[in-house]
């Protein structure tokens, strides 16, 4: 095969890997398995191209060089210091690895869309009309629509329950948000629009799922990206102020709102019922959570250093307990802490849970310094990414789950290929 031949070969493969990528995140709408098989797809062409292509090989290995991948890469290290303690050590040894092959497969996605730039647009518009329509279906059956997700879940007896069903959608689509903006933006023209008209759709989305954890992720980018605009000394920038002051005030009004039940339900149990420890008002943190937290603190108190192992606080002595005035089913873990800071510290302790904090900090205060030196929007889109989704993760989702770190490390990567100092 001629090298002009194969050069076309390459670039169709490229456009191949872009749509893959595009698709798989607001396919989560479908489920799990739709969205890694996209992904798995995805990571086979790039692994082909990578093979293949020289320029590709060279900035895959270039990404391995500066300070912020030996800083995460120590970050794995210092897990690996953990799993001889484990609860589980092959158990807590194969997630821990299996979060560093994520890494490296959204490195080499990355190396792909750096390459060919061709490929990285129509990532950008394949995105953009995918996520609009998956919320739009969404939405549909969240509102009465019957059918959408038998044919979304290729399952003709599922119980359609959208507000279960959606609820991990609404997260991604809460990750999506700034994504699919910036890339309006970079497309231009009426694109710019339909970047913007994904937001509204996906905060309907996060409130008729009633997913707090999402909610909170949307303030914290909307309040982080407030607050880079200010300092950028951008335009509009009280008036946006303001805007996102009142949206976190009405979003924290309709969580008390929607929780008055919940908490009348509790206050108002038979007599005799014990009730449920608590910090913190019910309307701000349910007492399960509240009750989940402080048994997950005190297992990292009994392993301050090297914790009980990556992925087993639920495996542990007591954390299928039921939580005493809750149902039965309230287990003090019914499957993780919900909450990443806590689950980091209680199953790698301190050596695991150091190591990634300041590796969070020194990506995130190099974006902000670049974004105020030279105000690239695709930094913005990468500050206000991270917000959002270590915001929400702190309430929602095991770190360890993959589809969540997926999320993450793949639209990471994705805006940060098109960064011209990458």
């Amino acid at each position: 095969m001629s090298k002009t031949a194969l050069s076309s070969q390459l670039s169709k493969l490229a456009a191949f890997v872009a749509v893959m990528v595009a698709m798989a995140m607001p396919l989560r709408a479908s489920g799990v398995a739709v969205q890694q098989a996209a992904l798995g797809l995805a990571l086979l062409g790039a692994l082909v191209l990578v093979g293949l292509n020289a320029n590709v090989r060279r900035a895959f290995k270039a990404a391995l060089a500066p300070p912020q991948a030996r800083i995460i890469a120590a970050v794995f290290v210092a897990w690996a210091i953990t799993v001889p303690f484990s609860h589980a050590p092959l158990g807590s040894l194969e997630i821990g690895m299996r979060g560093g092959l994520f890494v490296l497969a959204a490195t080499l996605i990355w190396a792909v869309l750096r390459e060919y730039d061709g490929a990285q647009q129509l990532l950008w518009k394949v995105l953009i009309v995918t996520s609009i329509g998956l919320a739009v279906l969404a939405l549909l059956s969240l509102n009465g629509v019957h059918g959408i997700i038998t044919v979304l879940k290729a399952q003709s007896y599922l119980a359609e329950r959208p507000h279960i069903i959606f609820k991990a959608f609404a997260a991604t689509s809460m990750c999506l948000i700034p994504v699919v903006a910036w890339m309006g933006r970079k497309l231009d023209g009426p694109w710019r629009w339909w970047g913007y008209s994904f937001a509204p759709l996906a905060l309907m989305v996060m409130v008729q799922t009633h997913n707090r954890s999402a909610l909170a992720g949307f303030m914290a980018m909307t309040i982080a990206g407030a607050l880079l605009l200010t300092l950028a000394r951008q335009k509009h920038a009280r008036a946006l102020l303001a805007t996102v002051g009142a949206g976190a005030t009405g979003i924290v009004a309709w969580v008390a709102i929607k929780e008055i039940t919940s908490i009348d339900n509790i206050a108002n149990a038979p007599s005799g019922t014990a009730q449920p420890d608590a910090y913190l008002p019910f309307w701000l943190l349910d007492p399960h959570r509240q009750n989940i937290w402080k048994f997950v603190f005190e297992r990292f108190l009994d392993h301050p250093w090297v914790g009980n192992g990556i992925d087993q606080i639920n495996r542990l002595p007591g954390a299928k307990m039921p939580v005493p005035g809750l149902d039965a089913s309230a287990a003090l873990v019914p499957s993780h802490p919900h909450n990443w800071a806590l689950e980091i510290l209680a199953e790698t302790g301190l050596i695991g849970f150091l190591p990634l904090v300041f590796a969070l900090a020194f990506v995130a205060w190099k974006l902000i310094q670049r974004y105020l030196q030279d105000e690239n929007e695709a930094d913005l889109a990468l500050l206000t990414l991270m917000a959002g989704f270590w915001a929400s993760a702190l309430f929602n989702f095991s770190i360890w789950a993959t589809w969540w770190q997926l999320t993450f490390v793949v639209l990471f990567a994705v805006v940060a290929s098109a960064r011209e100092h990458a």
